[in-house]
């Protein structure tokens, strides 16, 4: 069974991509907070390029976030989520005698009709604007670049109140149970994620990159958590992106690495953490081999997610820090360093 801490229930095409942020900043805070983020996921729409990962979160994740909007309260698979979930959270009560505080409704976007009566009252985090009396987290999102409307604050909120969830283990459903749980609300009344006869939850496909990619990310196996973010983030921004770890542990050189991560994409993003710079001390010839000579600041960028010493022999290339950032500033950072360090090349989209 996947062991989830957390993951977010969202409508799949409403917004998927301001959606995908939410979460990612969400999860960079717990991981700024956190000694240790087992996993985290989104919900994705079935039918497109990301399909959904093995498991049923809303049965095994130990908390929900939830996007909530009209739509949110009109979709289907929506309701389902909010059913399992919170029939877990009716069995932990019966069982401990405390309601635990594990599904955290987030006021996504305006929300004008009533809220369906199977939910009930619904306690918005206090942090957070409820609806009508402020921007919505989307909205504070969507203009953050213009304005600050409280985005980082709304952030900072719902990690602390998954932190807090996570101190109460609900016990999961397995198949069989979370089967028998019928939705909540909704309704397959036009757009829908599900369709009859397909699953809503696809395994996961490995992925096949493509021959070269606009970016490939050098990292070792402690930071894979960190390879994923800097990946979404920078597809998000519609760069090609691959990934590429450094097997030390197994006898692979620095060199090889890096030889490797070229083969497969013009510019390296290597993640510097102190894991990055355990495996061995790292021989300047390794480092003129993989790079070239007066080339590294064109071919590599580092990119410093853990408290490290970085080795002389790279401070000529100079690093992006996301270490003393905070969740948006994280993003931002690298956003723009990216986009000065390889500029987005021009699509051939097909069309004259």
């Amino acid at each position: 069974m996947v062991d989830y801490d957390f993951f977010t229930s969202h409508v799949a095409d409403r917004d998927p991509k301001w959606a995908a942020r939410f979460h990612d900043d969400v999860e960079a805070e717990l991981r700024r907070g956190m000694d240790r983020v087992r996993a985290a996921i989104r919900l994705q729409p079935t039918f497109g390029p990301i399909q959904m990962p093995d498991g049923d979160p809303p049965a095994q994740a130990r908390a929900m976030v939830a996007l909530c909007s009209d739509d949110y309260f009109e979709d289907l698979d929506c309701g389902r989520d909010w059913a399992v979930f919170t029939d877990r959270l009716r069995r932990h009560e019966s069982i401990v005698g405390v309601s635990a505080p594990n599904l955290i409704a987030v006021p996504w976007t305006t929300i004008e009709q009533p809220v369906p009566p199977a939910v009930g009252p619904i306690e918005w985090p206090v942090g957070i604007p409820a609806p009508g009396r402020g921007p919505s987290v989307f909205d504070m999102l969507r203009l953050g670049g213009i304005r600050d409307l409280g985005y980082v604050r709304a952030v900072r909120t719902v990690a602390d109140r998954v932190v807090a969830a996570l101190r109460h283990r609900l016990a999961p459903l397995n198949a069989a149970e979370a089967d028998e749980v019928e939705p909540m609300f909704g309704s397959h009344d036009g757009a829908s994620r599900t369709m009859p006869e397909v699953p809503r939850r696809l395994p996961i496909l490995e992925p096949v990159p493509p021959a070269r990619t606009d970016l490939v990310i050098s990292y070792v196996g402690n930071d894979l958590a960190w390879a994923d973010w800097v990946s979404e983030v920078l597809t998000f921004e519609d760069y090609r992106v691959s990934l590429s770890r450094w097997d030390w542990s197994a006898g692979e050189s620095f060199g090889k690495a890096m030889a490797r991560a070229r083969g497969m994409g013009e510019h390296v993003l290597a993640l510097f953490s102190e894991h990055y710079f355990e495996a061995r001390r790292l021989a300047m010839d390794e480092w003129e081999e993989a790079l070239g000579d007066g080339d590294a600041g064109g071919r590599l960028l580092p990119i410093v997610v853990g408290h490290t010493q970085v080795p002389s022999m790279f401070r000529g290339v100079p690093p992006v820090d996301l270490t003393e950032a905070d969740a948006v500033g994280q993003r931002d950072l690298l956003v723009a360093a990216v986009h000065r360090f390889a500029p987005l090349p021009a699509r051939n989209t097909g069309f004259s």
